[in-house]
């Protein structure tokens, strides 16, 4: 006589076999904003956390093939729109549209000097 196949206990796996659950811990705040996002796109909360997960890894892996990070990256941002004020108690950083960046030297914007124009 065939032996039965024994059944597992407990309630079918909803997905398939290399799926694992995670616990996360995040503030109200955030939660609705993960909730609005996986709504405006049509995934579901896990899906869309995934995808944040993911996306993550992307951008890591995109930073390491330029050979660069977020942080550097933000510093080339700031002195590209920021422009130094000498002063005795140091640099002092302000947006090159602000009114007193016109005391700066027009070369600490980062504007070609002599024959680079």
């Amino acid at each position: 006589m065939a032996q039965a196949k024994q059944q597992q206990a407990g309630r079918p796996a909803k997905f398939g076999p290399g799926r694992t659950t995670i616990t996360v811990r995040v503030s109200p705040s955030r939660l609705d904003e993960l909730r609005q996002e996986a709504i405006d796109h049509g995934r579901s909360l896990s899906e869309q956390v995934e995808y944040l997960i993911e996306d993550a890894y992307r951008v890591r892996e995109v930073l390491a093939a330029m050979r660069t990070d977020i942080a550097t990256l933000e510093r080339g941002v700031f002195r590209r729109n920021h422009v130094p004020i000498h002063s005795a108690h140091g640099d002092v950083w302000i947006p090159k549209k602000h009114p007193d960046a016109a005391r700066a030297s027009r070369s600490e914007w980062g504007e070609p000097k002599g024959r680079d124009k």
